[in-house]
């Protein structure tokens, strides 16, 4: 008896549970009317606002379409113990517009994290005041999006000068006065976005005095009109440069090659990610980019729709192969829709898993809307270059999701994902933290460090999956290590070993 009492407690302690937020995302969907912006946003920033330790959640959000009635953004902040008070009001970051996507980092080096959000007709950039509140400071900092629709954006250090430029990722063209009725399998559903115009990106370099300058055609970037979902940045090639790639809704992806002195050539083809292997532009979303094999170049991963799967990229060095099907993660993937993703080692095995937001990008009150909801995935590294399906997901309940970001929210030592869903509530999905495995947590504060624990690497980025961002410590699983050894690469050359005990929190400066 005493055995099975302990066997069932065993399998409860394995349950992944859903901790509900106060926050529910709106869309401004309406059962006549689907303006293609209400299937887009659900971005999250998790990041240490106050610098108290515990890290703080901000959500983007929607609001009523095509100009109606705002749906407050929102900043919890985190009190330990997955405790949260919405703070929104006193943090002045409620927002005026519709909104997608949030990207953090210091970008005045005063050493506090910043906020850039992310919308549908302008973007703004929040200073962090120190005193629990925001400035918004866009027209100061010279941040103009010229109108466009960005879902989200990323920060990089584009001459490694220690200032933080911003890559704005836009969409398509959308004005609500030619809005198309699109009907899927006899009812009204979001529009395919061939339908649309694509749009080109926008990069803001950091002028080093709290302003920025607009070298989009300058550094080549804004020659190149696509339709962004998702960004991540990381030097792919080796040659100290932060390089881009972009995710565009059936069309080609793009690879921003950082020839230094802030240009930039488009390589994806060379590159060899501007389409999987069967040579079909794919519905791709969000974007991710880590060093999933430990052999220390980041790799590639990004979802999309169902028969899409999510595809996979190995880097050899600046070029890349694909691996979807060699890994498994195309017979896995294939009858899944993926936003969000997240390379995460949710077993603190040694080696980085998969973790996805799903759902369908069209609507769940349409035509195929009892398939549309879908529950999150994890996808299990083997550490033999293949993947199998993670276990404890398969109780979670569908939604229609869309923002993810992996953290460890209660400092524990296992990574939790908070996700979003369209017209619900967003969750944090509590990691259970059975298993008697090791962890260390960096906390390395410059944008395109390299950081090397043991055979595992990771690099500094605040770009997350999709319209999402995370600014914390590097997590690292260590399995049964008690003790290791690692060194933090820094952009301007500079390297600083270090040896720590597993199970805790460490910082390396330069």
């Amino acid at each position: 008896m005493l055995h099975l009492v302990l066997a069932m407690a065993l399998a409860a302690a394995s349950l992944w549970t859903t901790l509900t937020l106060p926050v529910t995302l709106e869309t401004g969907e309406l059962p006549d009317r689907k303006p293609l912006p209400a299937t887009m946003p659900g971005g999250i920033a998790v990041f240490d606002f106050d610098d108290d330790g515990v890290l703080d959640l901000f959500f983007s959000n929607g609001g009523q379409l095509p100009d109606g009635k705002k749906a407050k953004n929102r900043m919890l902040r985190g009190l330990g113990d997955f405790r949260f008070v919405d703070v929104t009001d006193k943090a002045g970051v409620g927002g005026a517009g519709y909104d997608f996507g949030a990207a953090v980092a210091d970008y005045d080096g005063d050493g506090r994290l910043d906020l850039f959000v992310a919308g549908l007709r302008g973007v703004v950039l929040y200073r962090n005041l120190g005193n629990g509140g925001f400035g918004d400071v866009t027209a100061k900092a010279g941040i103009d999006n010229r109108g466009r629709w960005a879902v989200g954006g990323a920060w990089f250090d584009m001459e490694n000068d220690g200032d933080a430029d911003l890559l704005v990722l836009n969409y398509v063209r959308w004005d609500p006065a030619t809005e198309k009725r699109c009907v899927v399998e006899g009812k009204l559903d979001f529009c395919h976005p061939k339908f649309y115009d694509p749009q080109p990106n926008a990069l803001f370099r950091n002028n080093g005095d709290g302003t920025f300058t607009d070298v989009s055609e300058a550094s080549g970037i804004g020659k190149h009109e696509g339709k962004g979902m998702g960004v991540a940045a990381a030097d792919f090639d080796g040659d100290g440069l932060t390089d881009i790639f972009v995710t565009n809704d059936r069309l080609f992806a793009f690879y921003f090659h950082n020839l230094g002195q802030g240009r930039f050539a488009e390589k994806a083809f060379d590159a060899g990610v501007a389409v999987p292997q069967d040579g079909n532009p794919v519905s791709a979303m969000g974007a991710e980019a880590q060093d999933y094999d430990n052999d220390g170049r980041p790799d590639l991963a990004y979802t999309a729709l169902r028969d899409e799967t999510f595809p996979l990229y190995r880097n050899r060095g600046g070029e890349f192969v694909e691996v979807t099907a060699a890994s498994r993660m195309a017979v896995l993937s294939r009858p899944m829709a993926g936003w969000g993703i997240a390379f995460a080692d949710l077993d603190n095995d040694g080696w980085k898993d998969i973790a996805v937001a799903r759902s369908d990008a069209l609507s769940a009150q349409g035509a195929r809307g009892e398939s549309a909801k879908e529950p999150p995935a994890w996808f299990r590294n083997l550490g033999d270059g293949k993947f199998a399906k993670g276990t404890g997901f398969e109780s979670l309940p569908p939604a229609m999701y869309r923002g993810l970001v992996a953290a460890d929210l209660n400092n524990d030592g296992c990574l939790d994902l908070v996700l979003t869903a369209r017209d619900a509530a967003a969750c944090v999905l509590r990691h259970p933290c059975a298993a008697p495995r090791n962890w260390l947590k960096v906390d390395v504060p410059v944008l395109g460090a390299r950081v090397r624990v043991e055979q595992q690497w990771r690099h500094v980025t605040t770009a997350a999956g999709y319209a999402s961002s995370y600014a914390g410590p590097l997590h690292f699983g260590l399995g049964a290590l008690m003790k290791v050894t690692g060194e933090v690469l820094f952009p301007d050359g500079k390297r600083k070993t270090f040896e720590s005990p597993a199970n805790r929190t460490i910082r390396v400066e330069p």
